[in-house]
């Protein structure tokens, strides 16, 4: 199994988790172009599409995904907001600690915390193990056991963002809306210091703010943190999941 990333951050996200037959979308925030290009423009391994939330850069291009056949699954709240009439088919709305199927992987959504309905998502698939899906919220509570894989915001440090204020590169009105909404790097760190990391064999760090983040910095730390191999998402990354790393 190989992650590849077609972007990270505020403005597109879009993941492929694609094994030897068969490969899960997550997030739909990238044109459907940009998908086919990285699986060579075959999209026959293509068994689903998961989605956090509504928000353009996590599911801007659903409709598109949803007309080329591809089942998306997201908050029916995502569906709404998009106007996807029929849910019946291609377009299933899932709820958290239920467990659904797409081809070969086992999703579980967990309710996170956004200023709009978001999941994140417990995947596991025999060719990687399992795989916590973390993004868009201010902290996660939750404990998952037996993973080999994370992948979970850390959108900005705190102290990047008051220079920033300081310095005028960002309006002082956007502070209470990231300290709400998305993860800082502490509570990246905090929350990974207490999950169980025996059997986790890489954590990648997503959605990390353009402007008030430090991607060498922010996986030094975690790094520190954790003592596992740490990567910073971004365009063009490739990472092996395989369950077994060597």
């Amino acid at each position: 199994m190989v992650l590849k990333v077609l972007d990270s951050g505020s403005r597109r996200n879009g993941y492929i988790l694609h094994g030897e037959t068969e490969s899960l979308l997550v997030e739909v925030g990238c044109r459907l172009s940009e998908v086919k290009k990285a699986l060579d423009y075959d999209l026959s391994s293509i068994v689903g599409a998961v989605i956090s939330h509504e928000h353009n850069d996590h599911s801007g291009y659903i409709n598109s995904y949803l007309k080329a056949g591809i089942l998306c699954m997201a908050p029916r709240e995502t569906f709404e907001a998009k106007e996807v009439k029929d849910l019946r088919y291609l377009a299933r709305a899932v709820e958290p600690g239920n467990g659904y199927m797409a081809g070969g992987f086992k999703i579980i959504p967990f309710e996170l915390e956004h200023d709009v309905r978001c999941f994140g998502y417990l995947i596991e698939h025999e060719e990687m193990g399992r795989l916590a899906f973390i993004t868009d919220t201010p902290a996660c509570d939750y404990e998952f056991p037996g993973l080999n894989h994370i992948m979970i915001e850390a959108n900005h440090a705190k102290d990047i963002m008051e220079d920033n204020i300081i310095s005028g590169r960002l309006s002082a009105a956007m502070r209470p809306r990231l300290l709400k909404s998305h993860m800082e790097l502490q509570t990246t760190k905090d929350t990974l210091s207490k999950w169980v990391m025996d059997g986790v064999n890489n954590i990648i760090l997503i959605h990390l703010s353009a402007g008030n983040s430090d991607q060498q910095r922010f996986v030094n730390e975690v790094r520190e943190t954790t003592g596992k191999p740490v990567y910073a998402a971004e365009r063009g990354l490739a990472i092996s999941l395989d369950i077994n790393p060597y």
